[in-house]
């Protein structure tokens, strides 16, 4: 009889250990706004998912962080396997993270991390300081004398605020930070804040936590006629359209394609360990600027 049972647990533990993996399940993905970048990383987690034989619903928050915090109880309601987030909001996405918890869904945070990461199995993103560091280094070496900056940041998103950090920490004292200004991380912000700054301020460069701040920057000087150059964050075709010209300087580039497939990895080893270790998953990022923006150009992300 004890043989019996023990067999009986053993077929239990190989049987949940062979349906982890069964073909059927649904994972949510949401993240803070539309773009190449999350489009190509959703795509990432979604081919590797369909390869198990499962499925992805994938949903855009819009930069509105009570739409996701809705969006995430459809995803309860419908009874996804785990959830891929982005929080429009690191600290708003709280309740939202309680409630996948109290649903015993696990939770994959990427590219920036929400407040309480004791609510998450795993936090997978680009080494966004060392993304910030790169920028640093870029502009280092264009003004080994000196400059006169601004930084555009973003404090309610946490890849922005650590890709900030690696810049302040990298520029010596003769780069001058005259100003910061959150510019919202998109094209609009960017040039409303360029355009008020460039009246107030006489700056040789701008430090931007992201390629959409960074091209509305590079239009605001553009049309104010001034020679400031622009360092930003991403990777965008958008903005290597621009390194030739000289002023958009360079940008830090993230692989979502990379980024994704180590989320979906991170969820494999969840379910078979309960556990994710490492818990953070860095991927590198890369400088792209005028010596090698040839070799990117029409490739999209990588």
């Amino acid at each position: 009889m004890k043989k019996l049972v023990a067999l009986l647990i053993a077929a239990t533990i190989l049987c949940m250990g062979a349906t982890a993996f069964a073909e059927g399940q649904t994972f949510g993905i949401t993240y803070w706004c539309q773009s190449e970048f999350f489009g190509v990383l959703a795509d990432g987690i979604t081919a590797a998912a369909e390869a198990d034989g499962n499925s992805t619903v994938v949903v855009d928050a819009e930069q509105d962080a009570a739409k996701q915090i809705q969006i995430i109880e459809d995803f309860i309601a419908q009874g996804v396997s785990a959830v891929f987030l982005n929080p429009v909001d690191k600290d708003a996405i709280q309740p939202a993270l309680e409630a996948l918890e109290a649903a015993n869904i696990p939770v994959f945070n990427f590219d920036a991390g929400v407040e309480d990461m004791s609510k998450v199995a795993a936090f997978i993103a680009t080494n966004n300081k060392q993304a910030g560091q790169l920028c640093a280094e870029s502009m280092m070496a264009d003004f080994p004398d000196g400059a006169k900056i601004a930084v555009l940041n973003y404090p309610s998103n946490g890849a922005c605020n650590d890709r900030e950090a690696g810049f302040l920490a990298t520029i010596p004292e003769n780069i001058e930070v005259l100003v910061t200004m959150d510019a919202s991380a998109n094209i609009e912000g960017g040039q409303k804040v360029v355009s008020d700054l460039i009246q107030s301020y006489d700056l040789d460069a701008i430090f931007c936590i992201n390629d959409q701040c960074g091209l509305g920057a590079y239009a605001a000087v553009s049309v104010a006629g001034k020679d400031i150059k622009i360092y930003g964050v991403d990777g965008t075709q958008e903005a290597m359209d621009l390194i030739p010209g000289g002023v958009y300087r360079m940008t830090a580039a993230q692989s979502p394609r990379k980024i994704g497939a180590a989320c979906y990895e991170a969820y494999k080893q969840y379910v078979e360990e309960g556990k994710c270790d490492p818990f953070t998953i860095e991927v590198d990022a890369y400088t792209i600027d005028a010596s090698n923006v040839a070799e990117y150009t029409g490739k999209g992300y990588q």
